[in-house]
């Protein structure tokens, strides 16, 4: 006598399950791309995938105080006029101490660290 019970999934469900977990990988994976819009110079779009005439144009177009901005950040022009005024971090922490307003007024014109050097010692904020 032959058995006789659950002997799997019928060839039609194997397939039929096989099949839904093919859409759903392509699903994924097509979620999963990156979608790259046909307007290529977009402000949300990263500079480097703008094409390279838009990219040497907004290079050879930025003004003063945006070459100054991408350059520095505060904190990082802070140190570089601390190293061109010569001294001591400690000293120089104490003279501009009571004129942090000042310094944040000089960066906020996009003055060059030189400059700012200089002008700081002829208000005689640093020696």
């Amino acid at each position: 006598m032959a058995r006789k019970g659950y002997q799997g999934e019928s060839p039609t469900d194997r397939a039929t399950n096989i099949m839904d977990k093919f859409i759903r990988r392509s699903e994924r994976k097509a979620a999963q791309q990156e979608t790259k819009p046909l307007i290529r110079k977009d402000p949300n779009i990263p500079m480097e995938l703008w094409p390279l005439k838009d990219q040497i144009e907004y290079w050879d177009t930025r003004t003063p105080e945006q070459i100054f901005h991408s350059k520095y950040i505060y904190h990082s022009w802070y140190d570089e006029v601390l190293e061109k005024s010569g001294l001591y971090p400690t000293t120089f922490l104490d003279c501009v101490s009571k004129h942090k307003s000042r310094l944040k007024e000089l960066f906020n014109q996009c003055t060059s660290t030189g400059e700012a050097v200089s002008i700081l010692q002829k208000e005689n904020i640093i020696h």
